[in-house]
């Protein structure tokens, strides 16, 4: 598999060199997400159940990205760095050299559809590390507890003018390491028409849990739902997994969460959601469940401050407050 990514990597490279009539743009964008989370302290210092923004009573930048892009009407290279709280969590496993890369991939484009090879950010949940395009400041459980990246080749058709179709072949849940190849695949199904978004996702690989003795498939099935009118926007994202002997250790999640624009500067949000994992395969508890309040002010066309109280209870502990506050910086 390594040996085949590695030529097709070189043919895109060859191809791309060819073309010497469409000249490449270059763009370049980023953000800055930096917060402070009041809490309870405890001996990992960070919010349960959480990647991003988890680091407790102390400020950090938990994203600093920088988005390049160089394109024309055929080809597209995109490099993504990254630093912060967040991208020392969640690439942990990978090798230091890897660990900041956020994305990077190569894309030949054609009329209705394209082909990429690389890494990606994931395809999973309505969700991104992106911040400051979510509803939410804080991101919920179900982009908690899928992969966060993926890693191998992406292909993509533009049915018609609502509908677009995405499939996978993939290196693992979240796995950069090609030296021990695990292969799986994934579609995203996506309808965009109106004040409507609708996404179907689905992942399907082999996976080896800690305590298992061998891999196991493992199976992911994801629907988010967004209607947008006026000055309200109303999401919703549920999820089922499933894996083991039989498919017998089985996890899902359902949330929902709006936002209310109280004029152009300010926009109040809140979420409830629910976590149901009996076999422990994702979380230390069996039921979670959370709820959040927050409000978001933007200070100009670039720069957001904010502040959200959120709320964990499981069979552990009933009650489990956080305080994120919070600023947002694009450019």
């Amino acid at each position: 598999m390594k040996k085949w990514l590695i030529i097709l990597s070189q043919i895109f490279t060859t191809s791309i060199l060819a073309e010497n009539k469409d000249t490449l743009r270059f763009q370049m964008h980023g953000l800055i997400d930096g917060y402070y989370t009041l809490g309870k302290s405890n001996p990992l210092g960070k919010v349960p159940y959480l990647v991003s923004s988890s680091n407790l009573n102390s400020f950090q930048i938990n994203l600093n990205l920088v988005e390049l892009t160089w394109e024309n009407s055929k080809w597209k290279y995109a490099l993504s760095p990254a630093i912060g709280t967040y991208m020392q969590q969640n690439y942990a496993n990978e090798k230091w050299y890897k660990r900041w890369i956020y994305e990077a991939y190569l894309q030949r484009k054609w009329n209705r559809s394209s082909l990429a090879l690389g890494v990606f950010s994931s395809p999973y949940t309505q969700e991104t590390p992106k911040s400051i395009d979510q509803m939410s400041y804080s991101r919920s459980l179900a982009p908690e507890y899928v992969p966060y990246y993926i890693s191998g080749l992406k292909y993509q058709l533009n049915l018609n003018r609502y509908w677009n179709l995405s499939l996978f072949a993939m290196n693992g849940w979240q796995k950069m390491d090609y030296s021990q190849l695990s292969p799986s695949f994934g579609s995203l199904l996506e309808f965009k028409r109106d004040r409507w978004k609708f996404n179907w996702s689905t992942y399907i690989g082999r996976e080896k849990p800690i305590l298992a003795k061998e891999p196991q498939t493992r199976f992911l099935s994801e629907w988010n739902v967004q209607y947008a009118f006026k000055k309200i926007t109303v999401q919703s994202c549920a999820f089922f997994g499933t894996q083991g002997i039989n498919f017998s250790r089985n996890w899902c999640q359902i949330n929902a969460q709006a936002a209310y624009a109280l004029h152009q500067r300010t926009k109040l949000y809140g979420r409830i959601e629910y976590f149901n994992d009996p076999s422990t395969l994702q979380l230390p508890v069996n039921h979670l469940s959370s709820s959040s309040l927050g409000v978001i002010y933007s200070l100009n066309n670039v720069m957001n401050i904010g502040t959200e109280s959120r709320f964990f209870k499981s069979e552990k502990k009933g009650f489990e407050p956080y305080q994120f506050l919070f600023f947002q910086l694009k450019f």
